[in-house]
Protein backbone atom coordinates (compact mmCIF):
# COMPACT_ATOMS: atom_id res chain seq x y z
CA UNK A 1 0.00 0.00 0.00
CA UNK A 2 1.55 3.25 -1.12
CA UNK A 3 0.40 6.42 0.63
CA UNK A 4 2.68 8.74 -1.34
CA UNK A 5 6.05 7.31 -0.36
CA UNK A 6 7.09 6.27 -3.88
CA UNK A 7 6.41 9.78 -5.20
CA UNK A 8 8.53 11.28 -2.39
CA UNK A 9 11.38 8.85 -3.10
CA UNK A 10 11.30 9.71 -6.81
CA UNK A 11 11.29 13.44 -6.06
CA UNK A 12 14.20 13.09 -3.61
CA UNK A 13 12.14 14.24 -0.61
CA UNK A 14 12.79 10.81 0.94
CA UNK A 15 16.28 9.39 0.47
CA UNK A 16 16.85 5.64 0.36
CA UNK A 17 20.19 4.74 1.93
CA UNK A 18 22.36 1.60 1.63
CA UNK A 19 22.31 -1.25 4.13
CA UNK A 20 23.28 -0.42 7.69
CA UNK A 21 26.67 -1.70 8.80
CA UNK A 22 26.88 -0.43 12.38
CA UNK A 23 25.79 2.21 14.87
CA UNK A 24 28.64 4.17 16.42
CA UNK A 25 28.92 4.46 20.18
CA UNK A 26 26.53 7.10 21.42
CA UNK A 27 23.77 5.79 19.21
CA UNK A 28 23.10 8.64 16.80
CA UNK A 29 25.60 8.00 14.01
CA UNK A 30 25.07 5.22 11.48
CA UNK A 31 27.79 3.67 9.32
CA UNK A 32 26.43 2.30 6.04
CA UNK A 33 27.78 -0.52 3.86
CA UNK A 34 29.22 2.05 1.43
CA UNK A 35 31.36 3.46 4.29
CA UNK A 36 29.49 6.76 4.59
CA UNK A 37 28.28 7.96 7.98
CA UNK A 38 25.18 10.00 8.78
CA UNK A 39 23.88 11.38 12.08
CA UNK A 40 20.22 11.10 13.04
CA UNK A 41 18.03 12.41 15.84
CA UNK A 42 16.26 9.04 15.97
CA UNK A 43 16.80 5.63 14.41
CA UNK A 44 13.78 3.43 13.67
CA UNK A 45 14.20 -0.22 12.72
CA UNK A 46 11.21 -1.60 10.84
CA UNK A 47 12.11 -5.26 11.17
CA UNK A 48 8.87 -6.79 9.96
CA UNK A 49 6.61 -9.37 11.53
CA UNK A 50 9.10 -12.06 12.50
CA UNK A 51 10.52 -11.41 15.93
CA UNK A 52 14.28 -11.76 15.48
CA UNK A 53 15.47 -8.51 17.03
CA UNK A 54 16.43 -10.26 20.28
CA UNK A 55 18.88 -12.41 18.28
CA UNK A 56 20.94 -9.53 16.89
CA UNK A 57 20.27 -6.57 19.21
CA UNK A 58 23.31 -5.89 21.36
CA UNK A 59 22.91 -3.97 24.58
CA UNK A 60 19.12 -4.25 24.66
CA UNK A 61 18.88 -6.97 27.27
CA UNK A 62 16.32 -5.04 29.31
CA UNK A 63 13.91 -4.67 26.38
CA UNK A 64 13.08 -8.12 24.97
CA UNK A 65 12.79 -11.60 26.41
CA UNK A 66 14.24 -14.77 24.82
CA UNK A 67 11.15 -15.09 22.58
CA UNK A 68 11.50 -11.57 21.21
CA UNK A 69 8.61 -10.04 23.16
CA UNK A 70 8.94 -7.03 25.46
CA UNK A 71 9.92 -7.86 29.04
CA UNK A 72 7.67 -5.08 30.35
CA UNK A 73 3.95 -5.83 30.37
CA UNK A 74 1.32 -3.72 28.62
CA UNK A 75 0.94 -0.73 28.74
CA UNK A 76 4.63 -0.07 29.54
CA UNK A 77 5.99 -2.58 26.99
CA UNK A 78 6.87 -0.02 24.30
CA UNK A 79 9.72 1.80 26.09
CA UNK A 80 13.10 0.28 26.79
CA UNK A 81 16.34 1.81 27.99
CA UNK A 82 18.90 3.86 26.03
CA UNK A 83 16.42 4.99 23.39
CA UNK A 84 15.10 1.55 22.43
CA UNK A 85 11.39 1.16 21.74
CA UNK A 86 9.01 -1.64 20.70
CA UNK A 87 6.12 -0.97 18.34
CA UNK A 88 3.56 -3.66 17.68
CA UNK A 89 4.85 -6.34 20.07
CA UNK A 90 2.14 -6.14 22.74
CA UNK A 91 0.12 -8.98 21.16
CA UNK A 92 -3.02 -6.84 21.35
CA UNK A 93 -3.72 -6.22 17.66
CA UNK A 94 -3.67 -3.11 15.52
CA UNK A 95 -4.95 -0.87 18.32
CA UNK A 96 -1.76 -1.13 20.32
CA UNK A 97 0.36 -0.83 17.18
CA UNK A 98 -1.01 2.68 16.73
CA UNK A 99 -0.70 3.62 20.38
CA UNK A 100 2.84 2.17 20.55
CA UNK A 101 3.84 4.27 17.54
CA UNK A 102 2.23 7.40 19.02
CA UNK A 103 3.86 6.85 22.43
CA UNK A 104 7.26 6.33 20.79
CA UNK A 105 6.93 9.37 18.52
CA UNK A 106 5.79 11.56 21.43
CA UNK A 107 8.65 10.37 23.62
CA UNK A 108 11.27 11.00 20.91
CA UNK A 109 9.77 14.42 20.14
CA UNK A 110 9.94 15.38 23.83
CA UNK A 111 13.57 14.24 24.01
CA UNK A 112 14.77 16.16 20.96
CA UNK A 113 12.75 19.30 21.66
CA UNK A 114 14.37 19.88 25.07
Amino acid sequence: MDVGTVKKIKSGEIQVLPALKSIKRGGNEIVFENGKCHQFDAIVFATGFKRSTHLWLQGGDGLLNKDGYPKQMYPHHWKGENGLYCVGLARRGMYTLGSDAQNTADHIFNLISK
